[in-house]
């Protein structure tokens, strides 16, 4: 017969797997889970710790969007300034420009026109004269 079948060892096999139980049991708890428990602690305080630094610069994230927004637009708005300062800059000196061209154009018409003028009179003399010069020619070719 097997000697783990026998009845009569069946007393000394429960009484040293109580004690074996017992010894593990307290075991575990005297060892494995104060140890497991500090190990999860320190992890779960690490975790919240890290948690903790994770919204603390999602915050300072968020102040920093903040201010580049801030300063982008303050940017823009000096930037159209600029640009309107220099638009108004170019339009004055564009007129003044053209104002000084105008009159140097006027100018030059009236010397022109008085150039002309002064032709014109001479052409005119010269036509009277030439007109009477061959009015002159006719009538006396007519009553000569």
């Amino acid at each position: 017969m097997l000697p783990q079948l026998d009845s009569s060892f069946y007393t000394s096999q429960l009484f040293w797997l109580f004690v074996c139980l017992a010894i593990l049991i307290a075991a575990f708890k005297k060892c494995f889970i104060p140890r497991i428990n500090s190990i999860r602690l320190k992890r779960s305080s690490f975790i919240e710790k890290k948690n903790n630094d994770i919204k603390v610069l999602e915050s300072s994230v968020l102040k920093l969007e903040e201010e580049i927004r801030a300063l982008k637009e303050l940017e823009i708005k000096r930037s159209s300034e600029i640009i309107k300062d220099a638009v108004k800059k170019s339009e004055i000196a564009l007129n003044e420009r053209s104002k000084i061209i105008k009159r140097e154009n006027e100018k030059s018409i009236d010397e022109t026109r008085s150039k002309f003028g002064s032709e014109i009179k001479n052409l005119e003399l010269r036509f009277n004269s030439q007109i009477i010069s061959a009015t002159q020619k006719i009538y006396e070719k007519l009553f000569s």
